[in-house]
């Protein structure tokens, strides 16, 4: 049995040269019983839309198998609406896309888990931790109803959590580098984006415990 990963930057699988950063999947392998594998198709910068439209899709769905387990995770980049290469609407297109991924995966004898994207560490003026998802977590939820598919809200996991810590603890989490800290990034960097190794584990300590919950993944965990 394969674990599948379709999806963006957060979930892609990160080596030496863009050190520290680390897709959330990257840490899910230590909770892992014998014999299951990681296939991981996520891409950087891809949208429900893009991501289909270059072939990526198609490629993964080649590879996977009956018994897999398939975890798609977009979001980030179908809210860019000034970019209609990427951009979706979230009741439409986006609904659309999703649906047509699960559907094909599932035809296979797949598994299919859809995932609310990662919490941004964002903040407004007052210090007040942002929701920057807007409509799209909603719309995974939604989708995951209709389609009666597997569903964890990733975005609320995380959201609650850095809520419940202060900002300096959190910064630890993501791409938030001081200058000559790491040699991948000598002038240092702000993102609060995307994930470093400490941010994947995060993640994941957050997340196994409810896809443990899943009746379908009972063996796949330790």
């Amino acid at each position: 049995m394969n674990l599948v990963f379709l999806g963006d930057s957060l979930m892609h699988e990160n080596g030496e040269d863009t050190y520290p950063q680390t897709g959330w999947p990257q840490g899910i392998k230590k909770y892992l019983k014998d014999g299951i594998g990681i296939l991981d198709f996520a891409e950087n910068g891809r949208s429900t839309k893009s991501f289909l439209h270059e072939g990526i899709f198609e490629k993964a769905l080649e590879s996977v198998r009956p018994g897999d387990v398939c975890f798609i995770s977009f979001g980030h980049n179908d809210e860019k609406i000034q970019d209609s290469t990427r951009y979706t609407d979230p009741f439409t297109s986006f609904e659309k896309n999703l649906c047509y991924m699960s559907n094909e995966l599932c035809s296979k004898s797949s598994k299919v888990v859809l995932l609310s994207p990662v919490s941004r560490l964002k903040y407004d003026a007052d210090g007040n931790l942002l929701h920057t998802h807007g409509d799209y977590p909603k719309a995974i939820m939604e989708i995951a109803k209709k389609t009666k598919r597997s569903f964890v809200d990733l975005e609320k996991l995380t959201y609650d959590d850095l809520s419940s810590h202060t900002r300096k603890e959190n910064e630890k989490h993501y791409m938030i580098l001081k200058p000559g800290e790491f040699e991948n990034y000598p002038q240092g960097k702000e993102d609060t984006t995307h994930l470093r190794v400490e941010g994947a584990d995060w993640v994941c300590s957050l997340l196994v415990p409810e896809l443990k919950k899943i009746d379908e993944l009972k063996d796949v965990f330790r």
